[in-house]
């Protein structure tokens, strides 16, 4: 009842005041988007920093423990890759838009450049972080494989793994560009058109 009154103000109200109403609705709901994505992306900081720092002395270890030079190389490689991870990490979190700006444009601005960057990472992550991460870990593993000091079955059964990892990233990172980070993007981009009006 309340909704249908509030439907018939709206449709008998100046063209003006509807544009002000529908310019309102969009920025709520934009927003609401913006905080559940800014969410999401803290948890995925967190996951990916947490992965880096397990990795970095795991592999670190290996490149003085390791039987053979080839691992010794595969280790380092990663260990070094992991650091890469950290300081992508990094880097991408300081250009999180904080909402602190004044003016709102701005902060429209800010957060569309900042989900190009995260749909940039996303859909150039095969050569970033799949296509290291994999022949970092085939490198590591040839190692054992030319000492002959670890199973053919163990090691086939890890490339298989690691594989499997690195298909899962690179599909789910290419999933989160379309159905995650894309349609932020076009309200963002849709909401800075409609302020500019």
């Amino acid at each position: 009842m309340i909704e249908e009154e509030l439907i018939k103000i709206w449709k008998t109200s100046p063209f003006q005041e509807q544009v002000k109403f529908e310019r309102s609705r969009l920025m709520m709901d934009v927003q609401a988007n913006l905080d559940q994505f800014h969410k999401s992306m803290k948890w995925l900081y967190l996951r990916e920093s947490l992965g880096a720092i397990a990795t970095i002395p795991m592999f670190t270890y290996f490149v003085f423990q390791a039987p053979n030079i080839v691992s010794k190389i595969g280790a380092g490689l990663i260990a070094l890759w992991a650091c890469y991870i950290l300081f992508v990490v990094k880097k991408t979190k300081k250009k999180s838009p904080d909402g602190s700006t004044a003016n709102y444009m701005q902060f429209l601005r800010d957060t569309k450049d900042y989900l190009d960057l995260q749909m940039k990472l996303r859909l150039s992550i095969f050569y970033w972080y799949v296509l290291p991460f994999l022949s970092f870990c085939y490198l590591f593993m040839l190692g054992f494989i030319l000492e002959k000091s670890a199973d053919l079955v163990f090691i086939l059964g890890a490339g298989i793994y690691c594989l499997v990892i690195g298909t899962a990233i690179y599909y789910l990172n290419r999933r989160s560009a379309k159905k995650f980070v894309g349609p932020k993007l076009e309200k963002v981009t849709s909401l800075i058109k409609t302020m500019e009006e």
